[in-house]
């Protein structure tokens, strides 16, 4: 009896020491017990992590017993186990591929993290700011404002990223070109947030602006290596307010900032506006009358000669529908061998300085008109086309060359016709006579009878005017090339070398001179492809082309139907002898018909591109 006492004794002992083994290792098994740091205990059932447990992170415990004395560690998993897309954009990131930093050197305190209450800029600011004392951007206005709790403000992650920073090719072309795109695209994210600007008292179009600018243009077209970018003035991180005496934007820091990009420039220089508004005549009224003036041109200009060109179109067009109607075919007072008779109306030079003024004028237009037309996308095909920004900035030079030459030999031969035989006090006489002559090509009284004589033509009253060598509109085109190259040729020869120029004027006509450059070569473009086009191609009665200024010559009954007073007075002064030539010959007429007509062709789709993308683009 004993003995089965004994047995029994024993045996509830031996359950009750298992069962203290066992309820002593569920205790050892439980982390806190030996981790009893406050950040293990109570702090970290309060953190972001603390409802996935110790195990979620760390595993592979295999036994607890060495675990304890230290001679095994758990291992730690990958974060990307749960968080997937951010571990994928951070093996991407500058600080993985060049720093190898891994998510605990940022994330240290993983243990206490808690959820962001609205803390989130500042304490990324604080974060990076540990490794990265950058005391610029700290006091700049993004960093500033953060720590003061204004949550439109840029911290470090709104520009650099947060898990994905940016690793760019150090030192290299494409470096240069994926920063920039990067940052400009950065920047102008917020700064073109209407409302975000209006709540934190900035210019909501500063991007608008900056992107009508010749900077903006071109980043737009995809070149941002080739012009000024929003860091490259307003730096990277020292982003202050203009009134600041440390920012970059400050008058007083500004002609140095300038300087980066344009050598050797006066102070002066740096009263460029980077972003003007042309329509704020309060803030830029020298740039809102520029403008205003230059759409007014464009507009009493295309009102006049497009009505011109229409009632025009429509009489022509009306008389030769009545005679065609009607059968009667216009009689010739020649016979058939004087009506065959060529007349020179052109000289050589007249030609060829035509073919190069056609060749410059579309050279220009093809590769300025991308520039101001930036963001439609037959810009980008065409700026492509010719190697990019830059090459297509060198042709459209090169072109501005050759049109600058015919210009001055225009100037030249002009002076020659008043002054056949130099400026002698003898020939002096003669020349208000030649100015005011049937040769010369400056406006009379005789131009306004015409002038009136046509347009009671248009309308029935009339009968057609009898012209000379030159008609009015002949006269108002070459004219319009002097004023044309005073504008367009003289504000983009100060913006071909502005800083040269600013030793002669100040910044802010740079801003005058894009103005008239954009809009005198719209005027430009426009009435030569409209106007110019119609009266020398289109018209009802030389449709679809008239060659004289290929071939050079004309029939004598052509003189006497549209020159009607030079034939009469050729005729009276015996001289018209002196004008017939030869019929021209078969390879000048096919090469005469194949340019005129590409050229014709050229102009015609770049009339609709123009005005399709300036009524809709």
């Amino acid at each position: 009896m004993a003995d089965k006492n004994w047995f029994a004794s024993l045996f509830i002992l031996m359950i009750l020491f298992f069962a203290g083994e066992i309820f002593s290792a569920e205790v050892k098994i439980n982390c806190v017990d030996c981790h009893t740091s406050a950040k293990y205990k109570g702090m970290y059932k309060e953190s972001v992590h603390g409802n996935i447990g110790c195990k979620g992170c760390h595993e592979d415990i295999k036994s607890l017993d060495r675990h304890i004395i230290k001679k095994e560690k758990p291992s730690l998993i990958s974060c990307g186990k749960c968080h997937g897309e951010i571990d994928k954009a951070y093996r991407n990131s500058f600080h993985y591929l060049y720093e190898d930093f891994r998510c605990y050197d940022c994330h240290y305190e993983i243990h206490t993290l808690r959820p962001e209450k609205g803390q989130f800029k500042i304490t990324v600011a604080k974060n990076c700011t540990k490794c990265h004392t950058n005391e610029e951007y700290a006091l700049s206005g993004h960093g500033a404002a953060v720590m003061k709790g204004n949550k439109d403000s840029a911290t470090c992650s709104d520009c650099h990223g947060l898990h994905d920073t940016k690793a760019y090719h150090t030192s290299t072309e494409r470096y240069i070109l994926e920063a920039r795109e990067f940052y400009n695209r950065t920047c102008k994210s917020c700064h073109s947030d209407r409302e975000m600007m209006i709540r934190n008292g900035l210019s909501p179009d500063t991007v608008k602006y900056y992107e009508e600018t010749y900077h903006g243009k071109v980043q737009d077209l995809g070149y941002p290596t080739s012009v000024a970018g929003c860091a490259d003035c307003h730096t990277t991180h020292n982003i202050l307010a203009k009134r600041h005496p440390d920012s970059a934007i400050n008058p007083k820091n500004l002609t140095k900032n300038c300087e980066k990009c344009h050598h050797g420039i006066h102070p002066r220089f740096a009263e460029y506006k980077a972003h003007p508004d042309y329509k704020d005549r309060k803030r830029y009224p020298l740039l809102y009358v520029s403008f205003l003036s230059m759409v007014v041109l464009l507009l009493v200009t295309f009102a006049f000669y497009w009505t011109h060109t229409l009632l025009w179109w429509r009489k022509v067009y009306w008389e030769k529908h009545k005679l065609e109607q009607l059968g009667i075919k216009p009689e010739s007072p020649f016979a058939h061998e004087e009506n065959i008779q060529e007349i020179r109306r052109f000289s050589i030079k007249d030609r060829v300085m035509h073919v190069l003024l056609i060749i410059s004028f579309f050279g220009l237009v093809i590769t300025g008109f991308p520039i101001k037309y930036h963001n439609v996308p037959w810009a980008k095909v065409i700026i492509k086309i010719m190697g990019g920004a830059h090459n297509a900035g060198l042709y459209h030079r090169l072109a501005a060359i050759i049109l600058i030459g015919l210009f001055l030999v225009a100037i030249w031969r002009s002076i020659r016709f008043l002054f056949p035989k130099g400026f002698c006090k003898k020939d002096r006489k003669g020349w208000l006579d030649r100015l005011f002559g049937p040769d010369s090509l400056m406006p009379n009284k005789q131009d306004w009878r015409q002038f009136k004589a046509m347009v009671m033509w248009f309308f029935n009253k009339g009968e057609y005017p009898k012209f000379d060598r030159w008609t009015y509109w002949e006269k108002f085109d070459f004219l319009a090339v002097f004023w044309g190259m005073f504008i367009i040729g003289g504000s983009g020869i100060t913006l071909w070398a502005p800083e040269m120029a600013s030793y002669v004027y100040p910044g802010w006509v740079f801003n005058i001179a894009s103005i008239f450059h954009s809009e005198e070569a719209l005027l430009a473009a426009l009435f030569i492809f409209t106007v110019h086009f119609f009266n020398t191609h289109l018209i009802p009665t030389k449709f679809p082309m008239d060659p004289i200024i290929f071939t050079g010559s004309y029939k004598l009954e052509e003189l006497w139907r549209s020159r009607t007073l030079e034939y009469e007075r050729l005729v009276k002064e015996k001289r018209l002898d002196e004008f017939k030539i030869k019929h021209p010959g078969l390879a000048l007429k096919i090469a005469s018909s194949t340019f005129g007509y590409v050229s014709l062709l050229i102009g015609i789709i770049f009339t609709f591109i123009i005005l399709w993308t300036f009524f809709f683009g």
